[in-house]
Parts: structure tokens; C-alpha cells; sequence
């Protein structure tokens, strides 16, 4: 191998570790300031629009009996809240209260939606392509990377 290879190898190694420890410490800190912990808060970003128990389980991996755990902790906190299902009664959908996200998560990310937008304002249209497609690639991995520690293959 060359050691240009080595180079960028090494420097990926160092920046993917860097940037991972960065962006947990970061919702760590959101969790922290939300009187979370970073499972519970992560689980948030999984309900969105609303969502039914069984496919928090099915996008986390958790079991039942950990998703009603964390479901019930978020619900005893007020973030969210169990409604049937409109097409299906017998079906709970989790939703997150709405009033709750807009004024104590949101806030949370103004500065960083700031300066996130101030750090892409700085590179061209082709380079934001080449950074998206770069980042849908590294979901890509992380998605097939989890799903074989799980023990199922995509």
C-alpha cells in the first residue's frame, strides 16, 4: 500500500472517531439540558410525525419491553403522549407534543442551525452535492454496518 493510502487512511480513522465523539457529545449535552438520557432523547428524533411502538422497535433495534420503557419515560416527562390510530383503532401511535418540541428542543438548536448554515454558505453548489452524497454513503454504511452486528443482513 502507499503511503499516500496510509495517510488518508489514518487521517479518516482520526477524523471519523473526532467527529463521532463531537456529535455524541453534542446530544449528550441536548439530552443533559432536556433532563434525558441519550437514549430517550434519540428516541424522540425516531417518533417525529408519530409513530407506532413497534416500529421504534423495528428502527432502534430495542425490544418491546425497552421501547415501552423509554415510551413511558418521554410520556411522564410530557414530550409525548400515546393516540389511537386514525385508520386503525386498536393501533397506538406515540406523538410528540408539539408545544413541548417548539419551546424547549428547538431552542436548543437555534445556535447550531446558525452556524451550520453559516458553515455550508461557505462552500459551492457541487461541493454541497459531493458532501451530501458522501454523507448518504456513511448512512448507508452505518445502516448495513448495524443491521450485521444485529445479525440480519440488508
Amino acid at each position: 500500500m502507499s503511503s499516500a493510502f496510509e495517510r488518508k487512511k489514518s487521517a479518516g480513522q482520526t477524523l471519523g472517531r473526532q467527529f463521532s465523539l463531537a456529535l455524541i457529545m453534542f446530544h449528550q449535552s441536548v439530552a443533559d439540558k432536556l433532563g434525558l438520557n441519550l437514549t430517550d432523547y434519540k428516541v424522540l428524533g425516531v417518533i417525529g410525525d408519530g409513530v407506532t411502538a413497534g416500529k421504534i422497535a423495528e428502527m432502534t433495534g430495542f425490544a418491546s419491553g425497552m421501547v415501552t420503557a423509554v415510551v413511558d419515560r418521554l410520556e411522564k416527562k410530557n414530550f409525548v403522549y400515546r393516540d389511537k390510530d386514525a385508520k386503525d383503532r386498536r393501533k397506538v401511535v406515540i406523538k410528540l407534543h408539539a408545544d413541548k418540541v417548539a419551546s424547549e428542543i428547538a431552542p436548543l438548536f437555534q445556535s447550531f442551525g446558525q452556524a451550520m448554515e453559516m458553515l455550508f454558505s461557505q462552500y459551492s453548489d457541487e461541493e454541497l452535492a459531493l458532501l451530501e452524497t458522501f454523507m448518504r454513503d456513511c448512512i448507508d454504511v452505518f445502516q448495513k454496518e448495524t443491521l450485521k452486528m444485529r445479525g440480519r443482513s440488508h
